[in-house]
């Protein structure tokens, strides 16, 4: 008995050693950190992790041509009330999206605001070479990685990379597959939503599911493809909440 309590006290004793250690390394500590912004946050303040951002020009009126992406920077440290310099290098491997077609050339070295805790990484993107097809998607990619600066060291692991999926389509919001009640996913079916309420027109949020108004909206729906024709634009297709129906 008295050989367990000595076990489990050496057990504890270990334990306590190593948080102590962990709380002299935390990142906090010394040179501030950069790092991508790599979660959302939904209207009941869950967090939603993911190292990649959407940007379509789906929604977009037609003669806007050029728009810009923009990626929320923060860190993790102290603060300064001076500009700081961090370093943000396209990875050439995973990019298929091309400099001067799909977006604008960035420079490495960008500029944090003195005294602010957030700053935000603006991509100016360009929707012509861009594909509108949705039964054919097109998707390029801008891969982004942090890299250190005398400024300052990397942040959280996955903050250190963001890839920027860019097209010209209405891709499939994040929150669809959550949203249940609403069938499977097609541009025309969340064109009628967002003209039911604007607020589904966020990509990467919507208050409405089916536990609130989300099952009145999803209702709606159903009611309307069911009394109004509505088709898909490459195919031909009806569009019905369950199915795609071909017509003759």
């Amino acid at each position: 008995m008295k050989k367990l309590i000595y076990m489990l006290m050496s057990g504890y004793m270990l334990l306590s050693m190593v948080g102590c250690d962990q709380k002299i390394d935390f990142p906090y500590e010394g040179k501030d950190r950069i790092q991508f912004r790599h979660y959302t946050t939904d209207s009941r303040g869950n967090r939603t992790y993911s190292d990649s951002l959407v940007f379509s020009f789906g929604l977009q009126p037609d003669e806007i041509l050029i728009d810009t992406a923009k990626i929320v920077m923060e860190y993790l440290g102290k603060g300064a009330d001076v500009e700081r310099t961090y370093r943000v290098v396209v990875v050439p491997d995973s990019t298929t999206a091309v400099a001067g077609t799909h977006y604008e050339p960035i420079d490495e070295l960008q500029k944090f605001r003195p005294g602010k805790l957030t700053d935000t990484l603006r991509i100016v993107v360009y929707r012509e070479n861009l594909s509108t097809s949705f039964r054919n998607p097109v998707t390029v990619r801008l891969d982004l990685r942090l890299e250190p600066t005398d400024d300052f060291d990397l942040g959280l692991m996955g903050g250190i990379r963001k890839k920027v999926l860019m097209n010209n389509y209405m891709s499939e919001p994040d929150w669809w597959n959550d949203n249940t009640g609403l069938g499977y996913y097609h541009p025309e079916k969340w064109k009628i939503l967002i003209s039911f309420n604007e607020q589904y027109a966020n990509q990467h949020e919507c208050p409405f599911d089916i536990n609130n108004e989300g099952r009145t909206y999803a209702q709606g729906l159903e009611a309307y493809l069911n009394a109004v024709p509505t088709f898909d634009e490459e195919t031909g297709e009806r569009v019905m909440m369950d199915e795609l129906v071909p017509q003759e």
